[in-house]
């Protein structure tokens, strides 16, 4: 027993320098998404063409082709490693869901205190977006770049930095520096969460996208009831892709 806790904390507090193309990878998808949701906020805006120019860079382009789809051809075509290697594991799930209701129960006490809940009309499109954007998250922050910097540099490093990288991505939000500074220790709460069973399903669909909904809901953000729509379609193109790259990498496994 002694012996397997001393392994585990020499492994926790290991710093290695192994930088690889990974991190090439890394740069690339963040400079893309960044770049994306900062065109679709400031340059295109949520009031052009309906909302839909916006929604198609957010949510489309950004979120799920930059942002999941980019990871996993990198994973499957150029790695050739399956998709667990981002996250996306069944394995440890009931450890995974229990800790993940156990974290979101925590979460619900704190931030949801005092917190005034929209009608449900204002609450579902939000519901909706936090669903998506906090899947999108999960699997591009802590199974991408927060797995690939810990293979370079090892677990404090990779939180640590994939932390820093997480809250100026929150640049094309238009968030000032105080606020981004808040969002570096979300990043490692998040991070730290992730890390215990190296599952998505320890952050989402209710411990991370809870905590973007009271986000949302303290910023008084609006969006029309169709807005709900969209967001779960671009959630189901999300399920898509990933089933479609499964089933590439168990073919590629095969040959």
């Amino acid at each position: 027993m002694s012996e397997n806790f001393t392994e585990t904390m020499k492994n926790i507090f290991a710093v290695r320098w192994q930088p690889n193309k990974d991190l090439i990878a890394i740069a690339v998808s963040w400079v893309l998404v960044v770049v994306t949701l900062y065109t679709a906020t400031f340059i295109v805006g949520s009031n052009v063409g309906g909302g839909m120019p916006y929604f198609g860079l957010y949510a489309v382009l950004g979120a799920t082709i930059f942002g999941i789809g980019i990871p996993l051809y990198w994973t499957i075509a150029i790695r050739k490693r399956p998709i667990s290697d981002l996250g996306l594991t069944w394995k440890s799930l009931g450890v995974s869901i229990i800790l993940q209701l156990v974290f979101a129960a925590l979460q619900f006490a704190g931030a949801y205190r005092g917190l005034q809940i929209p009608a449900f009309e204002n609450l579902l499109p939000l519901i909706a977006l936090a669903l998506t954007i906090g899947l999108f998250e999960a699997i591009f922050w802590r199974g991408w770049v927060l797995l690939r910097l810990e293979d370079c540099f090892g677990i404090i490093p990779a939180i640590v930095l994939g932390s820093i990288l997480y809250s100026l991505y929150h640049i094309g939000y238009g968030m000032p520096a105080s606020e981004m500074a808040f969002l570096f220790f979300i990043g490692v709460m998040y991070a730290v969460a992730f890390r215990i069973t190296k599952s998505v399903f320890i952050l989402w669909p209710v411990f991370q996208p809870m905590g973007q909904l009271v986000t949302l809901i303290k910023d008084g953000l609006s969006l029309p009831l169709i807005a709900s729509l969209g967001f779960f379609e671009a959630l189901i193109l999300m399920g898509f892709v990933i089933w479609f790259a499964d089933k590439r990498a168990k073919k590629l496994s095969q040959i």
